[in-house]
């Protein structure tokens, strides 16, 4: 039944890309790009394989269409001519969303590729220096211009290819979140497309309703073709720390508990950001636990944060880095080798509490999982707690209704991400089943009291709606509906996890 129910929905796919594409030719889509001047693939072009090529593998998808506009005008045709044929849209970055949003999250979509919007421009005059950043630059032009232009940065992930688009617009952390806040945070302004083929700037004076739904949200409303943003001091000596251990599961139960106490101690200042990864050790039964992050302080005052976490670890570390560089040998350090172009994955994420510690029967019956069904999957898996609440963090100081992110009071952000064991389709069933019952593992152990919400950008496709709503936008997700029927009511910027026009 179910090899069935697979060949139908590939089947039901495949005609709704037949319907679009030709739909695409019946209204002129083709010939008006041509006319244009706007660069696009399509089906059966020679370049439209590795065009559609998903950064998940397990997730592929085809669009009627792959365009590349030059700049903003560009984008306004794209997105008019699209509406009129009534093909969904959607924007692609970095295109390293975990459930391929930026190719429709399902077949039959207009692709509107951002790579070609790629200038950066930092105001050197101003007070604040700050900068405005086109949409289709990835993390690592980022951080090297900002601080070849003026010495500058600006809060951001680790890994330098993924799109800025979809980082700032979902959340964006980084270890230096911690005293910046979140990339979306620094979001002053945004240059952006609509349904309607407006161009609009959006701030906090003007389309003051989008710029709120923007930040947190921005791909059910619009395309954003560049974000205007705060820049900051780039560190001049950051201190990167990395410790390794490989531990039994009784050990690896104390180091999460040691790993909370830290979380939650007043002594962490601002300055520092880290989290702890977790994954198969050197003996079955064992995880290697690998606590690493960031320092921007004073190098000598370094060791007394970390010391009370090091001093509750049940044995000395098997491996110790602590290096003092520049800051662009700083952010290679914590990219940590060339990162992969493809992955065959699935992910899940929870944002636990900052108000309610983690109980020992969860942590207990986290790492049993780990340590059992993570040593019998076939899986390539890895956990990461990353920090993002705890005394004197920026990231809750803004409330939860300020933008339309609204996970603030968290203490971390939970990552579960598991591979196939070659990182290569096809992906294995009990890949999912495996990352279900990790995530069960914690939750089902903790009381009501234990609110927790889950990161868009550790989109997870196979949440459901009611699930999906709340998780990712709380009491946030009415005011999104009701700005979404205003602003794209005919459903123009559509994907699996959109925002609904009705």
């Amino acid at each position: 039944m179910a090899y069935k129910l697979k060949q139908l929905v590939t089947l039901s796919l495949s005609v709704l890309v037949s319907v679009n594409v030709a739909l695409g030719e019946d209204c002129g889509l083709n010939a008006t790009f041509t006319k244009e001047g706007i660069d696009a693939v399509y089906p059966g072009d020679g370049a439209y394989q590795n065009a559609s090529q998903p950064f998940n593998l397990r997730v592929p998808y085809q669009p009627v269409a792959i365009t590349y506009p030059k700049n903003t005008e560009d984008v306004v045709k794209i997105v008019n001519a699209s509406a009129s044929c009534r093909i969904p849209v959607s924007a692609r970055s970095g295109g390293h969303s975990y459930a391929a949003y930026g190719l429709g999250g399902n077949n039959g979509h207009l692709v509107v590729d951002l790579s070609h919007i790629t200038d950066i421009v930092v105001d050197v005059n101003s007070t604040a220096k700050s900068a405005v950043i086109g949409a289709g630059n990835r993390l690592g032009n980022v951080s090297e211009s900002l601080f070849n232009q003026s010495r500058r940065a600006m809060p951001h992930g680790t890994c330098p290819r993924v799109g800025i688009g979809g980082h700032a617009s979902y959340g964006g952390y980084g270890f230096t979140s911690r005293q910046w806040g979140l990339t979306l945070d620094n979001i002053v302004g945004l240059t952006m497309v609509l349904a309607n083929g407006t161009k609009i700037e959006a701030n906090s004076s003007q389309y003051s309703d989008i710029f709120w739904a923007a930040r947190g949200a921005a791909p059910s409303f619009g395309i954003i073709t560049h974000f205007h943003v705060n820049t900051y001091a780039a560190p001049e000596r950051p201190t990167f720390f990395d410790y390794q251990w490989s531990l039994p599961p009784n050990q690896t139960m104390a180091a999460i508990s040691a790993y909370q106490n830290l979380s939650l101690s007043s002594s962490i200042p601002a300055e520092i950001g880290f989290e702890l990864n977790l994954r198969k050790g050197n003996s079955r039964g064992d995880i290697r636990v690998d606590f690493l992050g960031s320092y921007y302080g004073a190098p000598e005052n370094f060791s007394a944060i970390v010391q009370p976490f090091l001093d509750a670890m049940p044995t000395p570390p098997l491996n110790t880095t602590v290096e003092n560089t520049t800051w662009i040998e700083h952010l290679k350090l914590l990219a940590d080798g060339p990162p992969r172009l493809n992955d065959t994955f699935y992910a899940k994420s929870l944002m636990t509490p900052s108000n309610v510690t983690m109980s020992q029967e969860a942590i207990t019956a986290f790492v049993t999982q780990m340590s059992t069904e993570g040593w019998d999957t076939s899986t390539d898996w890895f956990v990461q707690l990353e920090l993002y609440g705890g005394t004197n963090s920026r990231i809750p100081k803004v409330l939860s209704n300020a933008t339309a992110f609204a996970n603030r009071n968290t203490l971390w952000t939970i990552q579960f991400y598991a591979s196939s064991a070659n990182h290569l389709p096809p992906y294995p069933d009990e890949g999912i089943s495996f990352l279900d019952g990790l995530v069960n593992s914690v939750t089902e152990k903790e009381s009501s009291t234990w609110k927790y919400g889950a990161y868009t950008n550790y989109v997870d496709p196979l949440l459901t709606t009611s699930q999906w709503h709340s998780l990712y936008y709380g009491t946030n997700y009415a005011r999104l509906h009701s700005i979404k029927q205003v602003v794209d009511p005919n459903g123009v910027f559509t994907f699996p996890q959109s925002i609904p026009r009705a």
